[in-house]
C-alpha cells in the first residue's frame, strides 16, 4: 500500500463533499502518474488556501478515463478517475491544520520547518504525489 496527495481547492472539496464520495476525478494531464496508483493505495486530502487535511480514501479500481460529468454539470475536467471508498472525509471546522504543533512536527516535509517558511510548500504543489509511508500513515492515524 501506498500514500498519495491529492489536492482540494474549496470549490473541489465542496464538489467531493456533494457527491456520493465513491469516484476521485483527476485532470487528464494526471493520467501517467495516476497509472502509479494501485488498488489499495490511500488518498491523502488536504485542502488548499485552508491549509487542512480533510480525508483519506482508498483506491478500489482504476485509474480509468470517463468524460460523464461528475463533479461539475458542464465540462468537467476531472476525467482521470477511481473509484474509492472513503476511510475518513471531515467537514472543514473539525479538518487538521498542517500547521498544529503536533502535525508540523511529525511531517518529515515540514519538521524543522519555521511554519512562516515557504520552503515545505513543494510538497503540496501537486496531487498524486507519493508521500512517505510514515507521513501517510501519521495523516491516516489523525
Amino acid at each position: 500500500m501506498a500514500y498519495f496527495l491529492v489536492l482540494f481547492a474549496p470549490e473541489t472539496y465542496e464538489a467531493f463533499s456533494r457527491s456520493d464520495r465513491t469516484v476521485s476525478g483527476f485532470r487528464l494531464r494526471h493520467r501517467g502518474v495516476a497509472a502509479r496508483v494501485k488498488a489499495g493505495d490511500r488518498l491523502v486530502c488536504y485542502m488548499t488556501k485552508l491549509s487542512r487535511w480533510v480525508g483519506v480514501l482508498e483506491v478500489l479500481e482504476g485509474p480509468y478515463v470517463d468524460q460523464t460529468p461528475l463533479f461539475f454539470p458542464d465540462a468537467d475536467p476531472f476525467v482521470v478517475r477511481f473509484r474509492v471508498r472513503p476511510i475518513a472525509w471531515l467537514p472543514v471546522e473539525k479538518a487538521v491544520p498542517i500547521h498544529e504543533g503536533r502535525v508540523w512536527n511529525a511531517l518529515s516535509f515540514t519538521r524543522g520547518q519555521s511554519r512562516s517558511s515557504s520552503t515545505w510548500t513543494g510538497k503540496l504543489r501537486a496531487s498524486l504525489v507519493q508521500l512517505s509511508e510514515n507521513d501517510g500513515a501519521f495523516l491516516e492515524a489523525a
